[in-house]
C-alpha cells in the first residue's frame, strides 16, 4: 500500500503549517531530502545481491529482523527487549556492529528510499539505533590506565551532519582500547584543530560526505598536521563511497582510508608499529 503521507507537504515534518510551496520546490525538497537519506545509511554502498533476510544474525542470539522490527515498533518494549538481550550476551561491539547495526541502517535507508516507510518512523528507528549503540558502548570501559592507550581524535566536515558512522567508529575504538576524543559532535575547524595540537594522538580520524570535495578535505587534513606537533600521526578518512575515491584522498594527504569499521581498526593498530599506510 502506498503511503499517503509521504508526498505531502502539509503533513511533512520539514515544514511549517500553511506553507504552500510550489510543485517544483516540493520536487527538489524531496529530492535533496532522498540524497541526505541515502548518504546518512550509506545506501549507495549496500550490495544489492544480498537481501536483508540473508544477512548475518550476531551469533544467533538476535537476527538482522528482529532488531529491525524491534527498532520500528511503536511500543518501545520491543526495543528494550532488544537491548537487554543484547547487553546480557556480552557480544563484542565490533561484531554487533558488523552484523547488526550498520546492516539495518542500511536497511532503513532502502526502506524509506523505497517508499516502505515514512520519514518520522525512520527517524525513531535511526535515533533507537544512536541509543542502542551508545547504551552498549557504555557497559565497559578498558581495564588499563589512559597513559597506556592509544589516542584518537574524531571530527566531521563541515558539510557532513550525518553522525551513525562517526559514533560506531568512536564506539568500537574506544572498546578495542583506544582513548577517543571528539567524535560526531565535533566538526572540523578551531576547537578541533586545538584539540589536535594538545591531544597527543597517534591517529586523527575525519569523516568525510559523498559531497566533501577533495580540496576541502586537503585543506582541512594540512590544518590538522600544522597543528599536531607530532609529525608521525596519521590523518585517518572515513565516510561512504571511498573506494573510488582513494587516489586523491591519498593525494590530499590521508595516510589511512577506513573502507569499514574493521578496516579503520586494522590501520589504526598497525599505524602505531609504522605500518598504517596503505
Amino acid at each position: 500500500m502506498s503511503n499517503p503521507t509521504r508526498g505531502s507537504v502539509a503533513r511533512s515534518p520539514l515544514r511549517s503549517a500553511g506553507s504552500a510551496p510550489s510543485p517544483q520546490m516540493e520536487t527538489e525538497d524531496r529530492g535533496k531530502l532522498e540524497q541526505a537519506i541515502r548518504h546518512h545509511f550509506h545506501y549507495e554502498n549496500a550490495t544489492e545481491a544480498t537481501e536483508p533476510d540473508e544477512r548475518r544474525s550476531t551469533n544467533g542470539i538476535i537476527h538482522f529482523r528482529q532488531l529491525l522490527s524491534a527498532l520500528l515498533e511503536k511500543d518501545p518494549k520491543h526495543f528494550r527487549a532488544a537491548l537487554d538481550r543484547l547487553r546480557s550476551e556480552r557480544v563484542p561491539l565490533l561484531v554487533i556492529c558488523e552484523t547488526l547495526i550498520i546492516p539495518v541502517a542500511e536497511e532503513l535507508g532502502r526502506m524509506w528510499c523505497e517508499d516502505q516507510q515514512d520519514f518520522s518512523s525512520i527517524t525513531a528507528a535511526s535515533a533507537r539505533l544512536q541509543l542502542l549503540l551508545t547504551s552498549l558502548s557504555e557497559i565497559d570501559g578498558p581495564s588499563f590506565c589512559d597513559e597506556e592507550r592509544p589516542r584518537i581524535l574524531l571530527m566531521r566536515m563541515p558539510n557532513n551532519d550525518h553522525t551513525l558512522g562517526l559514533s560506531v567508529i568512536a564506539s568500537v575504538f574506544h572498546e578495542e582500547g583506544w582513548l577517543v576524543d571528539g567524535g560526531s559532535s565535533l566538526q572540523a575547524g578551531t576547537r578541533a584543530y586545538g584539540m589536535a595540537h594538545n591531544g597527543r594522538y597517534q591517529v586523527v580520524g575525519v569523516s568525510i560526505a559523498v559531497g566533501s570535495s577533495i580540496e576541502d578535505i586537503g585543506a582541512v587534513i594540512r590544518k590538522i598536521r600544522a597543528a599536531c606537533p607530532d609529525p608521525s600521526m596519521s590523518v585517518l578518512i572515513g565516510g561512504p563511497c571511498l573506494g573510488s575515491r582513494q587516489a586523491e584522498l591519498h593525494a590530499a594527504g590521508a595516510d589511512i582510508l577506513a573502507l569499514d569499521v574493521r578496516h579503520a581498526l586494522q590501520m589504526a593498530n598497525a599505524s602505531l608499529k609504522g605500518g598504517g599506510d596503505e
